[in-house]
């Protein structure tokens, strides 16, 4: 299927007013917006969440001076998300040091519309570093729950340490989001980094794979592949209703990017692998998801003059430079020969001229990292980086040999997955590149649905020779997505995972000695602490995703020394 050029000036007129303007800012009166700073709360509704909202409250973005807290209201029965009804609604919001709103810092009201799906956000600016805060929103008749959100310390804060939670793949129908639970019961992390697929966009399944969903009562709303607005809302509602999730939001800050199931499966800026000419024009579909993510997740516009722009960088004082990053929006369509992103060896993966960063980005994102002072330097990454490879990479003096004219030989060896950054071999290798010229690089990863800390050679050909790494990177498990095996099965050939399995770990360990730990069936969520010296992962697995109560357990822990770009296996667990 041939697809027509994105369009940028397109696209943004498909999105509407919301692709320009998401929040109103507290200072000021946009969006109708007011603020009235100090003084005791007014609010006099009482507590009826279910009535008016029925979405609960999230935080995310945080800056050393400002957050963005963000609702959604109800104002009637029938203005359920995505129906496009509701009359416009006044709510008022307030944001204090203290959960009972007596030591009151800022508060004002905004409008809430069908224009933007009901949803709020607003930018809380003038705050005070590295401080707590609660917010909550009311109506005339309803009372939201109360949140709790933090700032970033200062630029020139000297943090010893700091922890963020990581979660990923959350796919309604397979079940219980209880690792969101679990993580929203910590107290001691500054925020959450959602690393995407946050929504599915499938229908009563995954993909060719049936999904447990009607026996578990969750079946995805609308029973059917999503495709327009109005399905995107309706979605993101039902998973904003999940009483996990809710109380997660409520807890801490996000820092979110989205990956593909945001909009379709393995989708680029002009297709994906999930949509056909029966679903209408592609640009039309990106445009309606990409308008949902921004109305339903706690964002703020990222640029003041590419309203399309999610990438962005975040300081947490000294320690810590995150770069978020789209990987999606600007990157060139996989081979056409892989099979749902897996097992190509076209040598299209070698071309110098695919990108999955888009030119901008590239250069905004090499630069950044090489002037950077931060001790850690941090990608929030949607899909793997590290190489993958089948067989065995070759050293490169014997490549060389064989091949002198470009030191290549397509098409081996192979690589399993063409979807992530091993299907942009020739960027990935540049990137590897900058990271070898500086220290410190960690990148954080979701997609896979299974657990991974792997070092980052800088060529996989010669890393039994030399042990060099340029970085190291951490895979954090699902909430609730499958893993190969469960795949496996759904799709008819469940009992070759007996030998699959076996097969996919001699790989690992054979063809890529910087793999050293893997993990492919539980479920679950990490915990990061960055320090003065190292950088430890922590994984915790759930005991059984249909269960809504199941517990949680400790699987491993891994660690980066400042300066080594080596993983070692932690001693102990971070402290609680």
């Amino acid at each position: 299927m041939s697809h027509p050029h994105l369009s940028r000036r397109q696209l943004l007129s498909l999105m509407g007013a919301s692709a320009v303007t998401v929040v109103a800012t507290a200072c000021g009166s946009q969006d109708d917006s007011t603020d009235t700073s100090g003084g005791s709360s007014s609010i006099t509704a009482k507590s009826d969440p279910l009535r008016r909202f029925r979405h609960g409250v999230a935080s995310g973005e945080p800056l050393p001076n400002a957050v963005v807290i963000w609702t959604r209201v109800t104002p009637s029965d029938e203005a359920l998300p995505g129906t496009g009804k509701g009359a416009a609604t006044e709510v008022f919001w307030e944001i204090a040091r203290d959960a009972e709103f007596k030591n009151l810092v800022q508060s004002g009201k905004v409008m809430s519309s069908a224009l933007r799906d009901h949803t709020l956000h607003i930018d809380v600016t003038e705050l005070q570093p590295s401080t707590s805060y609660w917010y909550r929103f009311a109506t005339t008749d309803g009372l939201s729950p109360t949140g709790r959100t933090k700032t970033a310390p200062a630029l020139n804060a000297k943090p010893a340490a700091l922890r963020f939670g990581m979660v990923t793949c959350a796919e309604y129908e397979f079940g219980f989001f209880a690792g969101y639970r679990h993580l929203a019961d910590r107290n001691d992390i500054e925020a959450v980094l959602h690393m995407g697929d946050y929504i599915y966009e499938f229908g009563t399944s995954y993909g060719p794979v049936a999904t447990p969903g009607e026996s578990l009562g969750r079946v995805h709303n609308p029973p059917k592949e999503i495709t327009t607005l109005s399905d995107y809302r309706t979605r993101y509602g039902q998973y904003r209703s999940d009483p996990d999730l809710q109380k997660l939001h409520a807890r801490h800050p996000f820092i979110t990017i989205y990956d593909d199931h945001e909009i379709a499966n393995d989708w680029w800026r002009e297709g994906a692998e999930n949509h056909d000419d029966s679903e209408g024009v592609f640009i039309d579909r990106l445009a309606a998801g990409l308008q949902a993510w921004r109305e339903w997740l706690p964002l703020r516009p990222f640029s003041a003059t590419d309203p399309l722009r999610a990438w962005r960088r975040m300081q947490f004082g000294d320690l810590v430079d995150l770069w978020a990053i789209d990987t999606r929006l600007y990157r060139d369509q996989q081979p056409s020969n892989a099979i749902v992103g897996y097992g190509s060896v076209d040598p299209a993966v070698e071309s110098p001229t695919r990108t999955i960063l888009g030119a901008e980005q590239k250069a905004w994102l090499k630069a950044g990292l090489a002037s950077s002072t931060a001790r850690w330097k941090v990608l929030s990454n949607q899909v793997p980086f590290y190489p993958f490879v089948v067989g065995a990479a070759l050293p490169s003096v014997l490549e060389q040999l064989i091949d002198p004219l470009d030191g290549t030989i397509p098409p081996l060896p192979a690589t399993l997955t063409v979807e992530d950054w091993n299907g942009y071999r020739a960027e990935q290798q540049e990137m590897v590149e900058v990271m070898a010229a500086i220290q410190n690089v960690v990148v954080l990863t979701g997609d896979y649905h299974e657990s991974f800390a792997a070092e980052v050679p800088q060529r996989p050909g010669d890393y039994r020779l030399d042990g060099n790494s340029v970085a190291v990177e951490f895979i954090c498990p699902s909430i609730t997505s499958p893993g190969l095996s469960e795949t496996l099965e759904g799709v008819g050939i469940g009992p070759l995972s007996s030998v699959i399995n076996p097969v996919f770990e001699l790989n690992l360990t054979l063809a890529n000695p910087w793999v050293k730990y893997h993990e492919g069936f539980s479920n679950g969520y990490s915990v990061i602490e960055f320090g003065r010296e190292r950088t430890q992962m922590d994984y915790w697995f759930v005991e059984d995703r249909s269960k809504a109560d199941t517990a949680v357990r400790l699987a491993a822990s891994w660690e980066v020394r400042q300066g080594a770009a080596k993983l070692i296996q932690s001693a102990a667990p971070l402290t609680v």
